[in-house]
């Protein structure tokens, strides 16, 4: 039994220390649930918990958690009043598969639960797992239920005397509120590609000041453009008003966060942190460049979880597009440049625009060629 202990407490334990690592190395969404929890073995009240999940880009994640009963139950011989307040505490590591539509993950952490009554209190350490899906209600919502099964020791369950498992229930809604990156301290760094401020015919223009930090702009980036979902398609459009093309889009949203960027797609390429061309490496709020024809003539923004916004004229306006599908593949095929537009580290951005001089010789972004949604 013993030995089952240890083995149960060092797989727990494992689990969580190599998430955490691969988490740290990535990419990541952080994210606040408010959630219920519900005993059925237990026979108590519904608890009222809060968890915070640090979730990474290759479906890996860690979650610490805690909830409390909402009112006292009534038990026999807890305390003078024959009351008790139960609540827990977990920290579990998460895997969840898919990228659109429903996403199932399943999980297994260590943890403590407890009783306090009016004489007596209890406290418990154990080990639970799980599994159970997740539903996002636009790009910074998800709604989600989970079952979890709770052992009251440190032993596999299948080990010899090992006590049964207490289930329990659990529903909420998860609320994403920014992201954290890091390479790991070894992981080789994008090149920086800045324009040369000698250029005759560029223009440096500075409208971010140095108090703006970059992961506060590209936060708040994706939700600028989820407010212009359904603004029609217009060639050569940079209005909502009107409409937008789809370099017009990435220059409007992202003027509203005093960010100017030039007109087309080709020259939005030019400006920000060079990113590989791989979607592994970009994150929300990044910029992704497509090639057709033979030149870069298309431009959204990395959404997240598998999505980019954009306006499209093979998607009639400003919508979301999810990498997976038939019509998503043909942008994921044609992606051949990533950028990082936000502040240098000296609080300025150098801006492709060009002079009044050169308006009249400016060629506009073609209408993409995607597949039309179905």
């Amino acid at each position: 039994m013993h030995r089952t202990r240890f083995i149960s407490a060092a797989l727990a334990g494992s689990a969580l220390l190599a998430s955490a690592q691969v988490v740290a190395a990535q990419q990541s969404d952080l994210s606040i649930t408010p959630f219920v929890s519900f005993l059925p073995s237990a026979g108590t009240s519904p608890l009222a918990g809060l968890a915070l999940t640090l979730a990474g880009n290759g479906g890996l994640g860690l979650r610490a958690s805690g909830h409390l009963a909402i009112e006292n139950s009534k038990t026999a011989g807890f305390g003078a009043a024959g009351t008790m307040r139960p609540w827990g505490a977990d920290v579990d590591a998460l895997f969840t598969a898919g990228s659109r539509g429903v996403l199932p993950f399943v999980f297994a952490g260590i943890g403590t639960s407890g009783y306090d009554s009016g004489n007596s209190n209890a406290l418990r350490t154990n080990w639970s797992y799980g599994a159970g899906a997740s539903l996002p209600l636009g790009s910074a919502f998800d709604v989600f239920g989970e079952a979890r099964w709770r052992m009251s020791r440190f032993v596999l369950p299948t080990a010899t005397l090992a006590p049964s498992p207490t289930h329990e229930f659990r529903v909420g809604l998860s609320f994403h509120v920014g992201g954290t990156s890091s390479d790991g301290g070894n992981a080789r760094r994008p090149r920086d590609r800045r324009l040369d401020v000698t250029t005759s015919n560029r223009l440096p223009v500075v409208r971010v000041t140095p108090s703006v930090s970059a992961a506060a702009v590209a936060a708040r980036v994706v939700g600028t453009a989820d407010q212009y979902v359904g603004a029609p398609y217009r060639f050569g459009g940079t209005s909502p008003n009107t409409g937008f093309d789809g370099s017009g889009f990435v220059q409007y949203v992202f003027n509203k966060h005093g960010v100017r960027l030039p007109r087309t797609a080709g020259e939005q390429a030019e400006v920000g942190q060079v990113l590989p061309s791989d979607w592994r490496a970009i994150s929300a709020g990044d910029l992704v460049m497509f090639e057709d024809e033979g030149r870069i003539n298309h431009v959204a923004i990395y959404a997240g979880r598998n999505r980019i916004i954009h306006s499209s004229a093979s998607g009639g306006g400003v919508r979301y597009d999810d990498l997976s599908t038939r019509r998503g593949e043909w942008f994921a095929d044609h992606m051949v440049a990533a950028r990082r537009v936000t502040p240098d580290s000296r609080g300025l951005l150098l801006d492709l625009a060009r002079s009044f001089s050169e308006a009249s010789s400016l060629q506009l972004d073609p209408p993409d060629r995607a597949p039309k949604p179905r």
